[in-house]
């Protein structure tokens, strides 16, 4: 069902000469992607409401979608895998924070902090095969990348020093994790081929 939506919008746009035929390919994987990223924000927000996580999620998502855009990855062979994973890793990352106690564990997770922070920046950008970039956008991907992670980093560490937002920022801290996770996912299946 999902899939004739961007179909038919495209077509109207056609129709209409708002875009040209020639185009339609473009736009209609542009409008699929859209309502991918909508289903999948929607459902990390169930989520975040049935677990009284309103405001956890929207941190993650804020932290790990910005830095995902610009580092690449595992990427899911179809929407249904991409969902599902996703739903797999806001789970997971509930799970830790409603089992773990930072203050015992504050210098671990700052290790995760650092190691995760050292493989992004080795592994990103990391190409989709659809979509190619040149030396100056991984340049820059890269440099926005480190950014992102650099200003995360700098709330998560003064949030558990401080001791203010801990339930929030651990939230960054795990959006950091499974980036550099799913970079090294995507690097090791790179290797294969």
């Amino acid at each position: 069902m999902l899939n004739s939506i961007p179909e038919k919008i495209t077509s109207v746009l056609v129709e209409n000469e708002i875009i040209e035929s020639d185009d339609f390919e473009i736009y209609r994987y542009g409008f699929e992607a859209l309502i991918y990223f909508i289903v999948n924000i929607s459902v990390a927000l169930l989520i975040g409401i049935i677990f009284d996580r309103v405001i956890h999620t929207i941190v993650f998502l804020s932290c790990y979608c910005t830095l995902r855009q610009f580092t690449g990855g595992y990427h899911a062979r179809n929407y249904t895998e991409c969902t599902l994973t996703f739903v797999v890793i806001y789970l997971i990352t509930i799970f830790i924070d409603n089992n773990i106690d930072v203050d015992q564990y504050k210098y671990i997770l700052i290790l995760f902090l650092i190691l995760s922070i050292i493989i992004i920046y080795k592994l990103s950008p990391m190409e989709h095969r659809n979509k190619p970039l040149s030396s100056s956008e991984k340049k820059h991907y890269r440099m926005v990348a480190m950014n992102i992670v650099v200003a995360a980093s700098l709330v998560f560490i003064l949030s558990i020093w401080l001791d203010i937002f801990k339930s929030y920022a651990i939230y960054i801290l795990f959006a950091i994790v499974w980036i550099c996770i799913l970079l090294i996912l995507g690097f090791c299946i790179n290797l294969d081929r």
